[in-house]
């Protein structure tokens, strides 16, 4: 539980103002925002086909979907939208595979 307050507050000072209404292009800013935490333990990738950011952090599904709304919510305070196609978050577990162990909406 401690760690999802570490991850929540990395992410509130993490990602840049800049606004952009290309949902690739945010999807981009997302991950550099998720990475520069410093607290995933893989790189975040970025999904074309399936309108998804990828992130892995060795979190609790229940901690895991707070932290996918605590990134959601912070780009959407930036000002990232995805229009054109609905994007989310995908968290997966190191230990989860390919598997998802939480997902949420990104702002249209």
């Amino acid at each position: 539980m401690r760690l999802f307050f570490v991850v929540a507050a990395a992410l509130a000072v993490a990602g840049s103002a800049m606004a952009a209404d290309d949902a690739a292009n945010n999807a981009f800013r997302v991950c550099k925002m998720i990475d520069n935490t410093g607290l995933f333990t893989a790189p975040c990738q970025v999904a074309n086909r399936r309108n998804a950011v990828v992130a892995t952090i060795d979190l609790p599904p229940a901690d895991a979907r707070k932290a996918c709304m605590q990134i959601a919510g912070v780009a959407s305070s930036k000002g990232f939208h995805f229009p054109g196609g609905e994007w989310t978050v995908q968290i997966r577990s190191p230990t989860s595979g390919d598997k998802s162990i939480a997902f949420c909406r990104l702002p249209k």
